[in-house]
Parts: structure tokens; sequence; C-alpha cells
């Protein structure tokens, strides 16, 4: 695969790669007055789901099947194709088992009732995106492909995958009746302190004939929801993010607010969207655990939308009417 030095991508200035926007990023000393000065809403320490249906091992023809596992962990059913974006059913979002963002409920589906994973969709090498115990189990199950930005070979063979395919913005991969697109968002990466930005990070289109299906990954407003409506017109389903975004001093470039997600979902020209990356990990971000649903209802009642079309999931749920 090649390597972010090998790539002539518009915003690699050689050592790291850059958003399309004004990224107005925070280092260690910015989280560390986070931390230490901002108190944030406390969240309980276990919460019990309602256990839910084991999903399909395979969903055919032109048939839409999701179900929200935790997070930013959807299991995509589309074409004959199983699809996982971020997977995480580790304990921690950390390189630490002591330390870091704690996990507050179970994955709404156990990795042993999981159908056979053909692709893995990596938005960008965060812990709560890039989980490497994770991948180790998922390629001992079912050695999927992985699909992801330029530069995160190096972590992800870490997990023992056979497959890794890396992509630029706008390059896409062809894997059966689907094509999978790599798109900007505004974010950034990093897994220490030395590494920032120094692999690409981005969301996925799945396109094809029958609607395409967006996964934004983590980002801020930027210009490229705007311009992935141009290039696809509408979608079929879009995947958005409505947490971590408080406080706003800290979080905005990088975070969307569920108000700046229905701002998204009405520039995308989704015919649905569903929120994620929410009421999973403790100590990720400032707001309560449900105050994301609460701030999303009211946002969609200020812009005017269908709160049918913009909808989240319990753990565990799936939707197959999309």
């Amino acid at each position: 695969m090649s390597r972010p030095t090998d790539v002539q991508h518009g915003n690699f200035d050689g050592e790291r790669f850059h958003n399309q926007a004004l990224f107005r990023g925070h280092g260690f000393l910015d989280f560390l007055k986070w931390k230490l000065f901002f108190g944030g809403t406390q969240w309980p320490a276990w919460i019990e789901s309602e256990p839910q249906l084991v999903p399909e091992q395979r969903v055919t023809g032109n048939r839409l099947s999701v179900t929200f596992i935790n997070h930013s962990t959807m299991l995509i059913q589309y074409q004959g194709i199983n699809i996982l974006t971020d997977p995480i059913w580790n304990h921690r979002a950390s390189p630490l088992t002591i330390l870091g963002p704690k996990r507050v409920r179970r994955p709404g589906v156990t990795l042993d009732d999981l159908p056979p994973i053909d692709l893995v969709l990596i938005s960008h090498n965060h812990y709560d995106h890039l989980d490497i115990e994770t991948l180790k189990s998922l390629a001992e199950r079912c050695s999927p492909i992985v699909v992801t930005g330029r530069g995160n070979t190096p972590v992800l063979q870490q997990a023992g995958l056979g497959t890794i395919q890396e992509l630029d913005w706008w390059e896409s991969f062809r894997h059966r009746a689907l094509d999978i697109v790599f798109t900007p968002t505004q974010h950034f990466s990093g897994r220490g302190l030395f590494d920032r930005q120094k692999s690409l990070w981005g969301g996925f289109v799945m396109a094809s004939p029958a609607g395409h299906v967006y996964f934004s990954g983590d980002t801020g407003v930027g210009p490229h929801h705007a311009q992935l409506r141009e290039r696809f017109k509408e979608f079929r389903v879009a995947f958005l993010p409505i947490g971590a975004y408080e406080p706003r001093w800290f979080m905005k470039s990088a975070h969307m607010n569920p108000a700046e997600a229905v701002e998204a979902h009405q520039l995308l020209n989704a015919k649905v969207s569903i929120g994620i990356h929410f009421g999973t990990f403790a100590n990720l971000t400032d707001e309560g655990i449900e105050q994301p649903l609460k701030d999303l209802a009211e946002a969609l009642v200020k812009a005017e939308v269908d709160p049918g079309r913009f909808v989240t999931l319990r753990f565990g749920e799936t939707r197959n009417d999309l």
C-alpha cells in the first residue's frame, strides 16, 4: 500500500495531512486545560441494555439493513455485503486498560452474534474508532478487508489483518456491487503525542445504483457536506455523529453538535439520517449521556425537519425499512 510520503494529496505537505478549511486544532496543553478546569456532567457507571435480536446472516438484493451496535459502530448489510464501521467492543477507548474513556453499556450485538464481516471501514485512527483488540478478534473470525485512509496500515497491521486498502480522499475501492469512496471530513488524526495528522481521516460513501449510503466518521462543519451533495445528489441513509461536542471551545472544530448535524442532514439531501457517536463511553465529552438526544430533538423542531427523517436507534436495534 502507498505510504503518506508517496501520495500526491492536495492537503498533504510531505509531513502531515490537513483539512480543506481552516482548522483550529487543540494540543496537549488545551486537553489538560479542559480536563483540569472544566467539569463535565457525570455519567452513570453502568446501564443495562435490553436484549436485541441477532442480525441476519445476509441481506440480499437492494434491501438495506442497518444495526446500531455502539458509538460509531454500525453493521450495514447491503447488496449481499456485511460491513462494519469503526468497530469497538473494547472496555475502554484508550491505549491503557485502567485509564481513558470507559464503556457504560454493552455493545448492542456481541462479537459471537455478528454475521461474517466482509468489509471494515476505519474512518481515522483515534482509539474510539480504531481499536486493535476488536480488529484482532475480527481478523481471527472472518479476515475482513479493511478500508481506511492513507497512513493507517502500520497501526492496522498490529491486528494481524490480511488485506488493508488505503485510500486518499475521493479515491474508491470496488467490492462486488459496491463502490467504497473515501471522502473528506473536518477532523484530525493521532494516537500519541508525535503522530498528529500523519494519517488521513475521512468518511465513506457506499455507492450503489440502488441508493448511496454515507458514513461520516467524526467531523466538524466543513465544505465536504456540500461537495458530497454535488457529487452524489442524494443519500438513501446517512450516519452522522451527534455526540462528543462539549465544551464547544475545545470540540467545535472537530465535532458537530446535534444542530450542526441537522444542518448536515439537510445539506446532504439524505432521505434518512441516523445519529451515531453518543451514549457509549464516559469521560469522552462533557455533555450528559442523554443530552445529544434532547439537543437533537430540539434542533429538528427548530429546523422544521420531520423527526422521522433524522432518528437514533437503541443499542442493538436494526432498521430494515430504509
